[in-house]
């Protein structure tokens, strides 16, 4: 590990390009951190020890403030110091100065490989997630249609049962009204051969 013994440049130097050369993983290009460059400042992770203005510091920022102290969190320039514009998000500058040399190859190899496989487990975790949205949205597109169905089913089974019973009621009229139609016709014919009968007893 290479020694922590005071500034080693400023605003990006050529330490940056030798370090950090590192060419993108499986995981895409969506997921590679922004590696720092001379306009790039490098990503940070908060450190208890090594943090706040450096109100020692003779730099200053594009800003014209003092820097902040920060702690490098990107591929082989994990953990090394810097100081940087103390603003954050779109405010912040791209002057920044590293305190730490650059790790030693072993180091720095390491590094790199333990970034491409935490982004590539990150990837993995990725693709996982939106193949669980897509099974997801199939099972509710799924449920969403067997419900459909379920309820067209019951229409079928609801309009069948009223055909069904206006037909038996259609029928049981008829069955009524024939049955009526019999008794009237047996009627009229009892009716009838009695009054011939009478009428043949008579003679």
């Amino acid at each position: 590990m290479a020694p922590r013994n005071g500034y080693t440049g400023e605003g990006g130097s050529s330490v940056i390009s030798r370090d950090l050369s590192h060419g993108s993983v499986e995981s895409g290009e969506s997921l590679q951190p922004v590696q720092p460059t001379a306009d790039v400042p490098p990503e940070e992770i908060p450190d208890p020890e090594f943090l706040g203005i450096d109100t020692s510091s003779p730099h200053r920022c594009h800003h014209e403030m003092r820097p902040a102290r920060k702690v490098a969190f990107v591929y082989a320039a994990t953990g090394r110091r810097f100081l940087g514009c103390p603003l954050s998000g779109p405010d912040r500058c791209s002057w920044f100065m590293w305190i730490d040399e650059a790790w030693g190859p072993v180091l720095s190899r390491s590094l790199i490989q333990l970034w491409d496989q935490a982004l590539l487990d990150y990837g993995r975790a990725a693709r996982l997630q939106t193949k669980k949205k897509e099974m997801e949205q199939a099972y509710l597109e799924l449920w969403t249609e067997r419900s459909n169905m379920e309820i067209e089913n019951q229409q079928v089974v609801n309009k069948l049962k009223t055909i069904i019973l206006h037909t038996e009621i259609k029928m049981s009229r008829r069955l009524e009204f024939h049955t009526k139609m019999c008794v009237a016709f047996i009627s009229s014919a009892v009716t009838l051969a009695s009054v011939l009968a009478y009428v043949l007893s008579a003679h």
